[in-house]
């Protein structure tokens, strides 16, 4: 019966060491990619709902109406 020598149990661990390594590392590139791109389309959702207020905000060209125009306070018969 042929039995290992300690150095090539030594071999076979490092070689599993090196193995668990790189899929951790393969696994952190990919979760680093993902979350690249979650942000970039959160960054453009953002840009996209600040436009929006920026539009629903800003002044408009006509000047507001004031109370006694208005239909709900029409002007009182004096």
């Amino acid at each position: 019966m042929k039995t290992r020598s300690p150095n090539s149990c030594r071999r076979s661990q490092g070689f599993s060491a090196v193995l668990v390594l790189l899929v951790l590392l393969s696994v952190m590139i990919i979760l680093l990619a993902v979350n690249t791109e979650a942000l970039n389309r959160l960054e453009r959702e953002v840009k996209g709902l600040e436009k929006q207020q920026i539009q629903r905000l800003a002044p408009s060209a006509k000047p507001p109406l004031r109370p006694a125009q208005t239909a709900t306070n029409p002007p009182s018969a004096r």
